[in-house]
C-alpha cells in the first residue's frame, strides 16, 4: 500500500526537494504552499501524514493542525519549522501533533519520523478496532440458561452443557453450586436488587474436567419459587481484554520510549560537549599531579562525576534508540579477567569490604562475537547489583560456562537449542520481590536509591545488550539470593581474542600537524590542550568551509572533525570536500552524538576512527595514532 503525504510549506525549493525525497521512497506526495490550499486538499482527500510548517503566509499552521485533528484522526501531524517557540510547541502537542522537527533537518530523520508517525496511527487504529471487535464478541456470545430451585437444577439448555462440559442428564443430578462455586457471592449481589431482574455479576465456574472458567451470571425470578439464571462463558472476552491491555501497554511503552529517545537524542550532543570539559580538563590536571598533591582527591571527584554523567547519557541513548554496536571475536574469560583487574572492581571491594567475590572460569571457553565494551558494562552492572543486594556481607559468584542445549530451556524466557557461552553471576543477597521479576528490565523500574545505585537503566542496558547480541537471559531469585545467566551464541570465528596493551606514552605524537574543526570555541580549546600534551602541533578553525580553505594553504597530517556543526557543513560533508583536493587526507570524527546513518556515511568516506565526546586522553591518542600510522609499535592494528 502506497502511503500519501501532504507537505505544507511556503518555500517552493524546500517543497520540491522534499517531494523528490519522499517520492523516491515510494510515497505519494501533494504540495500546498499556503494554509488555505492545505485545507482545500484536506477537504477532498485524506493523507497518512502531513508535514506542516507553522509560519504560513495566510493562516497559522496550528489552525491547519486543529482542522486535521477534528476531521482526519488517522493522519499523523509532523510539525517542521525554523522558528519554534515554547508556546507553539505546547499548542502543537494539544492538537495531537506526533513530532516536532526544527529546520534544517536531516533527510534520514524526516523519513524515520514519517514512518514512525504512520506506524503510531496504525497502532491506534488497531487498538480501536480491537476494542470494537471485543464489544461485538461480548454482545454476540450465546448464554447458558438454567432453571433452579434450592440449589437444584431443574432445566438446562445445550449451551450450558457445552460451557461446563456435561451432558444434560449429568447436570440435572448436580447441585447448582458444583458448577458455580461462587454462587453465594453472586446471590448476595443479586439480593440487593429490588426488581425481578438482576445486573450481571462475574464469578468463577467449574467445568467437568476441573478447569475453572470466568463466567458472567444474570438471575431473574420466574414469578414463583424458581429462578432463571443466564450464564455466559467470558473466557474469550477476558483473553481479548488481556490482549487489548497488552496492546495498550505496548503502545504506551512505545510512546514513552519514543519521547525518551527524542529527548536523549536532542540533548546528547550538547550535553556531551559540556561534559567534555568536565571530564577532560580534570584528566589533564591529574596527569600532571603527583599522588600527594593537595587538591588531587577533589579533582578526582570532579572527574568521576563527569564520567558518571556521560554514562547516564550513553545509557539513555542505548535504551531509547537501541544503539547498535560493532562486534568482534572475543573471549568471555578475558572480559571477566579484565573486570577483575579494573578500577571498578577495586572500587567495589572498597565500598563493600564484607563481600567475597568468587570467580570460576571454564577453561578453553569458545569465543563469542561481541562488543567488549557492552559486555564489560553488563558484568559491572550485574556485579554491582549483586553487591548492593548482599549489603554489608555476602558472597558473589562469577562463572563462565560452555553449554550445548539439545532441548529448550523454559525459564525466565525460552532459550532455544544451540551452543552458548554463559555468563553467570549469583549472589546470596535479599533477592528480587516476586511482583518485580516481570518488570525488572524496564527503564527506571529500579527500587534502589537513585544517585547511589546508578541511573535506573542498568538492567535495561543489559537487556538491550543481550538482545543486540542475539542472546537470552535466565533469571532466578528468591529469599536465598538471585542468579542472572546471560546466554550468548558461540562464534564460529576461531581467531584468538587479544587485549590491547599499551601505555599512553607509546601513543604520543611526534610533532604532527593536526587541524581541529569544531563550531564551539570551548571544544577547540579542549582539543588543543589535549593534543599539545600528547606531543602534536594543533591548529583550529570554527567551520567546515574555513577548514577546506586552511588545508588548501597549509596541508596537515590529520583533521579532527566534529560531526555536528551548525550552520554550514557537518563533519562528513567537510571531509568529502577536503578529499576533492587531498584524496589521501586522514581524519578522525568526534561528536557528542552520532546515529547509525552518520556512521555509514563515515565508512563510505573511508573514516575508520570515530570517538564519542567526552573523550579521554587515551581514547583520542589511540584513535589518532591508529589513523596516522595504521599499525603502531604497540601492536595496535587498524580495525
Amino acid at each position: 500500500m502506497q502511503h500519501s503525504i501532504l507537505v505544507v510549506d511556503d518555500e517552493p525549493y524546500y517543497c520540491s526537494t522534499l517531494k523528490f525525497l519522499l517520492e523516491s521512497n515510494s510515497y505519494r506526495v501533494e504540495i500546498a504552499t499556503s494554509g488555505r490550499e492545505a485545507l482545500s486538499f484536506l477537504q477532498n482527500d485524506s493523507f497518512h501524514a502531513v508535514l506542516l510548517d507553522l509560519n504560513l503566509p495566510d493562516i497559522h499552521g496550528i489552525q491547519v493542525a486543529e482542522y486535521i485533528k477534528q476531521n482526519h484522526q488517522d493522519t499523523a501531524i509532523i510539525i517542521q519549522t525554523g522558528y519554534a517557540t515554547v508556546n507553539s510547541a505546547i499548542q502543537a502537542m494539544r492538537n495531537d501533533v506526533f513530532d516536532f522537527l526544527c529546520k534544517p533537518n536531516k533527510t534520514e530523520l524526516v523519513l524515520e519520523t514519517i514512518a514512525r508517525g504512520i506506524e503510531n496511527k496504525q497502532l491506534k487504529r488497531e487498538l480501536a478496532q480491537s476494542e470494537k471487535r471485543l464489544r461485538r464478541l461480548s454482545e454476540a456470545t450465546w448464554e447458558g440458561i438454567a432453571i433452579f430451585d434450592n440449589n437444584r437444577l431443574l432445566h438446562v439448555n445445550n449451551q450450558l452443557c457445552r460451557i461446563f462440559g456435561y451432558t444434560e442428564a449429568e447436570l440435572l443430578h448436580l447441585p447448582f453450586t458444583d458448577i458455580l462455586p461462587g454462587w453465594d457471592l453472586c446471590r448476595s449481589v443479586n439480593c440487593e436488587k429490588e426488581d425481578d431482574t438482576t445486573g450481571a455479576a462475574e464469578c468463577s465456574g467449574r467445568r467437568k474436567d476441573g478447569r475453572t472458567i470466568p463466567v458472567e451470571v444474570r438471575v431473574r425470578k420466574d414469578g414463583g419459587e424458581n429462578q432463571v439464571v443466564a450464564i455466559r462463558d467470558i473466557s474469550t472476552r477476558k483473553a481479548a481484554e488481556q490482549k487489548r491491555m497488552e496492546l495498550q501497554r505496548r503502545l504506551t511503552d512505545a510512546q514513552r520510549m519514543e519521547s525518551l529517545g527524542l529527548m536523549a537524542g536532542s540533548v546528547a550532543h550538547d550535553l556531551n560537549n559540556i561534559l567534555t570539559g568536565i571530564v577532560t580538563f580534570p584528566e589533564l590536571l591529574l596527569s600532571n599531579m603527583s599522588p600527594a598533591d593537595t587538591f588531587r582527591p577533589e579533582i578526582e571527584l570532579i572527574y568521576r562525576a563527569g564520567r558518571q554523567a556521560a554514562d547516564v547519557v550513553a545509557d539513555l541513548l542505548t535504551v531509547a534508540r537501541g544503539s547498535k554496536c560493532k562486534k568482534e571475536p572475543n573471549n568471555l574469560n578475558l572480559l571477566v579477567n579484565n573486570y577483575v583487574d579494573s578500577i571498578e572492581y577495586r572500587q567495589l571491594e572498597n565500598d563493600f569490604p564484607g563481600i567475597t567475590i568468587h570467580v570460576g572460569l571454564e577453561p578453553d571457553l569458545p569465543n563469542l562475537s561481541c562488543s567488549a565494551i557492552h559486555i564489560a558494562k553488563s558484568i559491572i552492572n550485574l556485579v554491582t547489583n549483586a553487591a548492593e543486594a548482599c549489603g554489608n556481607e555476602g558472597d558473589i559468584i562469577i562463572r563462565t560456562i560452555s553449554r550445548k542445549l539439545i532441548e529448550p530451556i523454559r525459564g525466565y524466557e525460552e532459550i532455544p537449542p544451540g551452543e552458548y557461552v554463559v555468563l553467570s553471576i549469583a549472589d546470596n543477597g535479599s533477592g528480587i520481590a516476586a511482583d518485580g521479576l516481570s518488570r525488572i528490565f524496564e527503564p527506571f523500574y529500579s527500587k534502589k536509591e537513585m544517585g547511589r545505585s546508578g541511573t535506573g537503566l542498568g538492567l535495561t542496558v543489559i537487556w538491550n545488550t543481550v538482545r543486540d547480541h542475539h542472546g537470552y537471559i535466565d533469571l532466578t531469585s528468591n529469599w536465598a539470593g538471585s542468579r542472572f545467566d546471560l546466554y550468548f551464541p558461540v562464534s564460529l570465528d576461531k581467531r584468538r581474542a587479544v587485549q590491547d596493551s599499551f601505555s599512553l606514552e607509546a601513543l604520543f605524537g611526534k610533532g604532527e600537524k593536526i587541524l581541529i574543526v569544531d563550531d564551539e570555541e570551548s571544544q577547540r580549546n579542549i582539543a588543543c590542550s589535549i593534543l599539545k600534551q600528547l606531543g602534536y602541533a594543533p591548529f583550529s578553525v570554527d567551520s567546515g568551509r574555513t577548514a577546506v580553505e586552511y588545508i588548501k594553504k597549509e596541508p596537515v597530517d590529520l583533521v579532527l572533525l566534529d560531526m555536528i556543526m551548525e550552520p554550514g557543513m557537518d563533519g562528513c560533508q567537510t571531509f568529502a570536500e577536503i578529499l576533492k583536493y587531498f584524496p589521501g587526507q586522514k581524519a578522525v570524527i568526534t561528536s557528542g552524538y552520532c546515529n547509525k546513518e552518520d556512521q555509514e556515511r563515515m565508512k563510505s568516506l573511508g573514516i575508520s576512527q570515530y570517538i564519542t565526546k567526552p573523550y579521554s586522553l587515551a581514547c583520542i591518542a589511540r584513535a589518532i595514532r591508529l589513523e596516522i600510522d595504521g599499525e603502531t609499535g604497540c601492536g595496535i592494528k587498524r580495525t
